[in-house]
């Protein structure tokens, strides 16, 4: 049996493990420059994880289910709790294949293209709402206020929630959960006072907070939204979702509807301000096709460099830079035998960043999107294979109106030495401070601090990226 490369120390996998959440993307890169695209933590005959690099690997992992299961060996669920209630029935962790796929064409219907053109009605509605709400403001957390906005947007287009209180109640919610629960995986004690109460606490306001809202859409006829097209669903025996399915996929498609969406803006924000030239250039285009006129669907295709713009931000900070999968049968990847029970570590981070397949990588050249067409291994913010993101074409149409809006109605700046550090979800841990106004007259790269630095070249730009 070949061994696979590695850094096999002594003390097993759990001391490289923790190395690659204290630093992940350089641990990454160090895994790939030292032992090759696939490269095993603990034992290398029987590993208990691996991380495997590029497009082809991509491949065989992502399209081979039956093989390779989804996983949560990032984050520990406890699965007879009321948080596992939330997190185990959806599709992002489903890991039976059939019924993945029936309750997959469950929902289907509300992210069809033309249900997703009606969408963007609501999510240029409140996006200009939010802009309004800024007025008189000159500094704001950009990370912050994409994550109000998502959240409100989630919640009208894929669960007809109108009312905005009950929006910023449910946001208030979601934050309170997801800022504990990392904690809480990590040391499951359930005594008073300790992250893993708290977890519970907020894990059963959210599961009643939305069981209510399953409820009330039941009395809905002519709804449209998700919700309703889950609620409504049959699949091919006649059965309906039950209660706790019903929960958990509307928890899974707010969560990833609102944020990684809301990290993709933040970083999308932050390139275009850190690149003059390039912002520049866009509101050039904003301003001949949009004139300070309301966004239309017609208007949004017309807009080339601001899709640009959005996929090359994603390349560069994709909001889910890994992926994670379990062997659930001895196997074989890139030549090498996997025993079961193996996790399986693929890296859209790393992906995006091989020479061979993206120039200047660590650059922001969003004019490289004119001649590239990547497969969908080799471009994966959304990931790929049976369990692609379902809400793909949606998020992309959100990120887009977003931008459109909001660089038309101000200007944005970064906030000079601002701590700038993504985390391993993407997620920038000391926020993300902008100055806005009313004044588009100057754009203007400043100096800022932390491990931003180390992801991505931006100090100087080649004359490659100029138009």
């Amino acid at each position: 049996m070949n061994r696979i490369p590695g850094p096999h120390s002594a003390f097993g996998w759990r001391i490289n493990m923790f190395h690659f959440f204290r630093s992940p993307f350089a641990f990454q890169q160090k895994l790939l420059e030292g032992y090759g695209k696939l490269s095993a933590l603990g034992q290398s005959v029987k590993p208990s994880a691996v991380f495997a690099f590029g497009p082809e690997l991509n491949r065989q992992i992502l399209s081979n289910p039956n093989f390779f299961e989804m996983s949560t060996a990032l984050v520990k669920i406890p699965k007879d709790t009321v948080m596992g209630d939330l997190f185990y029935h959806n599709l992002r962790v489903d890991d039976a294949v059939e019924k993945h796929k029936e309750h997959r064409r469950l929902i289907q219907p509300a992210f069809l293209h033309s249900q997703i053109e009606r969408y963007g009605q609501d999510m240029t509605l409140i996006t200009e709402q939010l802009a309004d709400e800024w007025r008189g403001r000159t500094l704001i957390d950009i990370n912050t206020e994409m994550k109000k906005l998502t959240q409100r947007i989630a919640l009208k287009t894929l669960f007809g929630v109108q009312n905005s209180e009950m929006m910023d109640t449910m946001g208030m919610l979601i934050n309170r959960f997801t800022k504990s629960f990392l904690l809480a995986t990590l040391a499951p004690l359930n005594i008073p006072f300790t992250p893993y109460r708290r977890s519970l606490r907020n894990a059963q306001q959210l599961n009643t907070q939305i069981r209510s809202m399953i409820h009330e859409k039941r009395q809905e006829s002519d709804a449209t939204d998700v919700l309703a097209a889950l609620i409504r669903g049959y699949d091919e025996e006649g059965s309906a979702l039950s209660d706790e399915e019903l929960v958990g996929h509307a928890f899974s498609i707010y969560t990833a509807g609102h944020e990684t969406t809301a990290n993709a803006l933040t970083w999308a924000f932050f390139l275009l301000v850190q690149h003059p030239n390039i912002y520049a250039n866009l509101m050039e285009e904003l301003n001949a096709v949009m004139g300070g006129s309301h966004l239309t669907h017609e208007k949004l295709s017309r807009l080339s460099l601001l899709d640009y713009v959005v996929k090359e931000s994603l390349r560069l900070l994709p909001p889910a830079s890994i992926g994670t999968r379990i062997t659930n049968a001895p196997c074989e990847l890139d030549g090498y035998a996997l025993p079961e029970g193996t996790n399986v570590f693929f890296s859209q981070f790393i992906t995006h960043r091989l020479p061979e397949l993206y120039e200047d990588p660590n650059y922001f050249k969003p004019y490289r999107w004119q001649t590239i067409k990547p497969s969908a291994f080799e471009f994966l913010p959304f990931s790929a294979g049976p369990h692609m993101c379902i809400g793909w074409h949606f998020a992309m149409q959100e990120l887009k109106i977003v931008l459109a809006v909001l660089l038309q109605r101000f200007n944005f700046s970064l906030v000079r030495n601002a701590k700038i550090t993504p985390n391993l979800m993407m997620r920038p841990v000391h926020g993300m401070p902008m100055h806005i106004s009313l004044d588009h007259g100057t754009f203007e790269r400043v100096d800022v601090r932390g491990t931003i630095h180390r992801v991505i070249e931006y100090g100087v730009v080649p004359a490659c990226l100029k138009k």
